[in-house]
């Protein structure tokens, strides 16, 4: 895992999120989940997040991204999330009645940073660099 550079900034920042449907409904499948993958791609693609993996389940999304360090976790998701669910409802307007009413994914999400370093080998270098200061 190579680091990305700024004017001003080196970072490797990489995501895994996981989120579902409201009440965990197994509707990701055929038409709506191509849609829901293209949109992804497409938020991914416009705010320069870098996929890595992802994957569509019948009852949950798998994304695992390098993003910028201007972005938070909460804002990908917003912008992920909102705009999928905005899209969704009116590429699909049958589903609202029985799917979601007030939104189309459940509220929260898991995330989890993911580097090429474990934490024992940042408290070693930290520690070596107390040590000799």
């Amino acid at each position: 895992m190579e680091a990305k550079k700024t004017a001003q900034t080196e970072y490797d920042l990489r995501y895994h999120f996981v989120w579902v449907p409201k009440r965990r409904r197994k509707i990701l499948v055929g038409e709506i989940s191509k849609k829901i993958e293209g949109m992804i791609k497409y938020a991914c693609q416009l705010h320069e997040f870098e996929i890595y993996e992802l994957h569509i389940a019948q009852d949950h999304v798998h994304l695992y991204l390098g993003a910028k360090p201007k972005y938070s976790p909460s804002e990908i998701m917003n912008i992920i999330k909102g705009g999928t669910a905005r899209k969704i409802r009116d590429q699909f307007p049958r589903l609202e009645e029985s799917v979601w009413r007030t939104s189309f994914w459940q509220d929260g999400y898991f995330v989890r940073s993911l580097g090429s370093i474990n934490d024992s080998i940042v408290r070693r270098y930290i520690q070596r660099h107390r040590d000799h200061s």
